[in-house]
């Protein structure tokens, strides 16, 4: 039967001291802003609109060793049988898989120390639009509700055609008794404490924020606060003196990770996601036996919160920090068998399912951050309970839930991280290049509770490391700057028990791109994405194999963007 752990995020990347919108982010918009006349010098009002055309086209065909045996007939007891791991694959030829336009608005209102920012965005792809996919793989796609050769509804609606609200929210700034200055937010944004670079699940800023994963596999060598999304809540910062500011935060809102849509490009279990339907778990003669998809157990809005303490000393800054959350990945899933099967018109239905989302996840942490000559270092310790660990999935016939009674691992773990940003000097490639990255490790301490459901090939410690050179070209032509950054991440050692988005041991990913600007107005991009290490699916033999489940997706892409 196939098992799950908890999912991926993929998310690599530096937590942002304020709030941004963040696809502005992803977009890397100009400094700028379109400034609208209000005849009050005291009254600013700054509305900006950035347009984005991308596109994205595979570069090899389907891998047996991710979707499966390629036999017409599909047994349940071959070893190659991988149902619920190929629709991703399988519903798409080499050549486009993905033709999308972009729109993101801002605005920003300021009057003396007041204000407000709202922002939004929509996006339309014709590759999910369209009436079918290439799927030819009848007796293992997982849809119910569509024929095989097509994108369930709401995966046409999150990949394909859809629109949102990213930050929404109220500020005032001040000085509060003797000359303490202040700030206060209240709505939706982002707030991300630490110094994670690119492995902010790993740290403090795990708990502050759901990751946009779609924008993560999509969006080569960006950071890890690019792909935050904003979340109702209250946050405000005080700095008592010039040496020493204190912070918190409370949300009024959960939201769960943005996980790729199910049958999507990049989606790497079928079962999991927006548009998931069934997980299958056999074959008879009337079709694919599976537990159907129920709606998950979300974590509740309440709980989840944080403080800090910022000082400085000589030349570094020093952080303290003591957050809760409600995790934005899913555990499970919980398998709900009937008395009897049931037959319906896709199969024979045994039982449901759901995926949980754990809650009451604690972590105190520590941080520091200095600079030696050109290069910027930052380092990040904390230490987790109550925290979700790899585990397999669950047959749920005693109530289990995502609190106090998860059916799930749950236990203790320590992690750390240390993170540059260095600006070279000239070198025989380029007069001056940016170099960045970040190793980060993460250790299971102790399992409190469920130890059996833990996940055979998870190990107690993991490394990952990730880093990106790019060496700058100004004035290649008239008003043209360009830059090749070069990304690589890799898993050194391990597969992580506790962090979802780390790689498993051997297994990495690069990518070489060519970015450019025009005036500084134009901005377009190329990049070629390979992933790299033995390739297998995401889940196989009843447990994740932390094996290289993109292993078939490498993928060119290109992206031209202006902002009005």
């Amino acid at each position: 039967m196939p098992m799950f752990m908890r999912a991926p995020n993929r998310a690599r990347y530096r937590s942002a001291p304020l709030s941004v919108g963040a696809i502005a982010a992803a977009l890397a918009l100009p400094a700028a802003a379109f400034q609208i006349e209000t005849g009050d010098p005291d009254l600013k009002i700054l509305w900006d609109t950035t347009f984005k055309y991308s596109a994205t086209f595979r570069v090899e065909g389907s891998s047996e060793a991710i979707v499966g045996s390629t036999l017409p007939n599909y047994d349940p007891a071959s070893p190659s049988y991988f149902p619920n791991t190929d629709d991703g694959s399988r519903n798409f030829k080499t050549g486009p898989v993905s033709n999308r336009l972009d729109i993101l608005s801002e605005l920003d209102i300021l009057y003396r120390n007041i204000g407000a920012r709202v922002s939004g965005a929509g996006w339309y792809d014709t590759i999910y639009r369209r009436d079918g996919n290439a799927n030819n793989s009848p007796t293992t796609a997982n849809p119910i509700s569509v024929d095989a050769n097509q994108f369930t509804h709401a995966t046409q609606v999150l990949m394909g055609a859809d629109a949102e609200l990213l930050d929404a929210f109220v500020f005032a700034k001040g000085t509060l008794g003797d000359g303490m200055r202040g700030t206060v937010r209240l709505g939706k944004h982002t707030l991300l404490y630490g110094e994670s670079l690119m492995f902010g699940a790993n740290g403090i800023a795990a708990a502050q924020a759901p990751i946009d994963v779609i924008k993560a596999a999509t969006v080569p060598n960006a950071q890890f606060k690019e792909f935050m999304m904003p979340v109702n809540q209250v946050s405000g910062q005080l700095q008592i003196t010039p040496e020493v500011m204190v912070g918190g935060y409370y949300m009024f809102e959960w939201k769960s990770d943005r996980l790729p849509a199910s049958g999507s490009y990049f989606s790497f279990m079928d079962a999991l996601g927006t548009g998931a339907e069934r997980l299958i778990v056999g074959y008879s003669p009337l079709g694919n036996v599976s537990f159907n998809h129920i709606e998950n157990m979300h974590a509740k809005n309440s709980g989840q919160f944080g403080l800090q303490l910022r000082f400085h000393v000589a030349e570094t800054d020093y952080g303290l920090y003591a957050v809760q959350w409600n995790d934005h990945g899913p555990s499970g899933p919980y398998l709900v068998p009937f008395a009897a099967p049931v037959p319906f018109s896709k199969g024979l239905q045994v039982g449901n399912y759901q995926f949980v989302f754990h809650e009451g996840i604690r972590a105190v942490g520590a941080s520091a951050n200095t600079t030696f000559d050109k290069v910027n270092f930052g380092a990040e310790v904390s230490y987790r309970w109550n925290t979700p660990v790899s585990s397999d999935a669950q047959v749920n016939l005693s109530g289990g839930n995502n609190s106090d009674n998860p059916l799930y691992a749950v236990g203790k773990s320590v992690h750390a991280q240390i993170n540059w940003i260095a600006s070279l000097g000239p070198t025989f490639l380029a007069n001056e290049a940016d170099f960045v990255g970040e190793l980060a490790w993460n250790r299971l301490l102790s399992v409190s509770r469920n130890p059996n459901a833990v996940n055979p090939l998870a190990t107690r410690n993991a490394t990952n490391i990730r880093f990106v050179f790019e060496p700058k070209y100004r004035q290649v032509f008239p008003g043209v700057d360009l830059s090749v950054p070069v990304g690589v991440g890799y898993g050194i050692d391990g597969n992580s028990s506790v962090v979802g988005a780390f790689q498993g041991e051997g297994i990495g990913d690069i990518s070489v791109g060519l970015n450019g600007s025009y005036l500084d107005v134009w901005r377009f991009g190329l990049s070629y994405t390979h992933y790299f290490g033995s390739s297998a699916p995401f889940i196989a033999f009843g447990h994740q194999m932390f094996k290289q489940y993109w292993g078939d997706r490498d993928y060119v892409s290109l992206n031209i963007r202006r902002t009005f």
